[in-house]
């Protein structure tokens, strides 16, 4: 079909500027989130140090970001939301190679984020048989991201089938629609599993239940961007389509909107506490006609996980009347030996000196 076939109003439609938008907005949300909790880390932490975890964070994070940047040059010189009828050969050419490169950073972000996640579970959670179990899911997500890099690398033959059109006349190459569903399918499988995993330890801790939901809650977070995986999964068919620059855009999206919320899932649980708290402080300072002398007493107050502990060594200078002490309502997971966990409540302790 030739571009005479068809009204100026159809070669004039185009989604670039909404392309463009939501490829742009997930850039500084994934580095900002990340940052903050390399901060936090490195900054508020007793340890001050970085772990496993946060280097796979920090790959996944620099992997989404260039998602995204594939993401731009489809939309700004590749025509990714323009029909191709309107776009020269050329064009196309160029969006169906950075769509190939698009495809290697998004398998790339994706994987990074669950061995992060995994290996933050490797960390906190000390139960033998369970540490077992992440170190096998963590082999899993291994041989399925080798499994997809092997496929994109040689599942056409010759590899400029993937976006060369004189070459893909001759080329042999896989079914594009079944490889990009199984992999999809096979991604929601994991985000599932993996966000689940802990739920069962975390209600057979020692804690009201009403911690045990929050715990729950906190980490079962990532189950949000399986909504984003099956919406993904519901436009997948339009890597058949004829007009694929203009079809493609709303799997583009979602597949950079995908890696930036699981990103945001598994940098929660280590930042939550001094966010809320960093809101409590701006909440507090707004309260301009509040009574000074209602914060005399309080516990100075703590960007990190500051937990007061009772301690008869730090009272022996002072003669006093009355030590009181009152249990709050923080939580904090502590890895007890090597066979698991518990959860340790911040107490606000006030002595009274005669």
């Amino acid at each position: 079909m030739v571009a005479a076939n068809y009204s100026p109003e159809y070669l004039a439609e185009s989604r670039v500027a909404l392309v463009n938008v939501f490829f742009s907005i997930p850039i500084p949300i994934e580095v900002l989130s990340t940052v903050f909790r390399l901060w936090v880390k490195t900054r508020l932490s007793p340890q001050r140090r970085l772990a496993f975890d946060d280097y796979f964070i920090v790959w996944a994070t620099i992997t989404a970001v260039a998602v995204c940047i594939a993401g731009l040059i489809c939309g700004v010189s590749g025509g990714l939301g323009r029909h191709m009828e309107a776009l020269p050969t050329e064009v196309i050419e160029t969006f169906l190679l950075v769509d190939y490169i698009f495809s290697h950073f998004y398998d790339f972000a994706i994987a990074s984020t669950k061995l992060s996640v995994l290996a933050l579970y490797y960390r906190i959670f000390a139960a033998t048989k369970f540490r077992i179990l992440v170190i096998a899911t963590a082999v899993c997500v291994v041989i399925w991201l080798i499994v997809m890099e092997i496929i994109l690398g040689l599942g056409c033959q010759p590899v400029q089938g993937w976006w060369n059109a004189g070459a893909a006349a001759t080329a042999t190459c896989v079914d594009k629609l079944a490889f990009t569903y199984s992999t999809n399918i096979i991604n929601l499988i994991f985000d599932m599993w993996i966000f689940t995993m802990p739920i069962p330890i975390i209600l057979g801790l020692q804690a009201s239940m009403e911690k045990k939901i929050g715990l729950c809650f906190l980490f079962s977070m990532g189950l949000g961007t399986c909504a984003i995986s099956a919406a993904r999964l519901s436009v997948v068919i339009s890597v058949r389509s004829k007009d694929i620059t203009w079809s493609e855009a709303s799997l583009g999206i979602l597949s950079a909107w995908e890696p930036c919320g699981n990103i945001l899932c598994a940098n929660l649980p280590l930042v939550y506490r001094p966010l809320a708290r960093g809101i409590q402080q701006i909440r507090s300072t707004m309260k301009i006609s509040r009574p000074r002398s209602h914060d005399l007493g309080a516990r100075p107050s703590s960007s990190y996980h500051d937990w007061t502990r009772l301690n008869n060594s730090t009272l022996s200078n002072y003669a006093t009347s009355k030590v009181t002490a009152t249990r709050g309502n923080s939580t904090e997971l502590v890895m007890i030996g090597r066979t698991g966990i518990t959860v340790e409540r911040d107490f606000k302790q006030e002595v009274h000196h005669e």
